[in-house]
């Protein structure tokens, strides 16, 4: 009788350990893929205004280089544009740190603003529920003023007209078409 509970603890020990190794491997497994609601609003009034075309390429350069210089902090992350908005990165996790990817849909908004639409959310190899993580990421991080989550409808809002570019210098949204390569911004100085 007692081998039989010997067998038993032994047995449910394995199972135990095995599932905790499935979950750390599929976790600390690397992202596949490459690396790198509409807030009411009006376009401000602008006493000089000239618009900028640019391609999906140079906006990955400028933004990762904004990224770098004014938003460094404790997540590790990297934006690239293709066909879509792809937000690359790692979050440290005790003393290790998890790849994770985050795909988006953008619209560029009236109001000049850009609202991207969460496609997909991948933690190491794991897909996980958009809205809970996107809740998580904004109760857990600091993000500027102009970015708004709003987890409720999986979507952020990137309040554009709101970042003071340079000088008093500020942006708006014309057109951004990942899939056509076709972006434009408007830089204009409010009244």
């Amino acid at each position: 009788m007692k081998n039989v509970w010997k067998i038993m603890f032994f047995g449910l020990l394995s199972v135990v350990l095995i599932s905790v190794a499935v979950i750390a491997y599929l976790l600390l497994r690397p992202v596949e893929g490459e690396q790198a609601s509409a807030s009411p609003g009006t376009v401000p009034e602008s006493r000089a205004e000239f618009e900028v075309i640019t391609n999906r390429e140079d906006l990955t350069i400028v933004a990762n280089r904004f990224i770098e210089e004014e938003l460094g902090g404790s997540i590790d992350y990297s934006v690239l544009f293709d066909d879509r908005v792809r937000l690359n990165g790692e979050i440290p996790i005790f003393s290790t740190s998890i790849d994770f990817q985050m795909s988006f849909e953008a619209n560029a908004l009236e109001n000049g603003n850009l609202l991207l639409t969460q496609e997909n959310l991948s933690l190491g190899a794991i897909d996980l529920p958009v809205s809970s993580v996107l809740k998580f990421i904004n109760d857990s991080y600091e993000f500027p003023e102009w970015v708004v989550m709003e987890p409720q409808n999986q979507q952020i809002v990137v309040q554009v007209t709101e970042i003071d570019v340079a000088q008093g210098l500020n942006v708006k949204t014309n057109q951004f078409d990942l899939e056509n390569d076709e972006i434009s911004f408007s830089i204009y100085v409010p009244q």
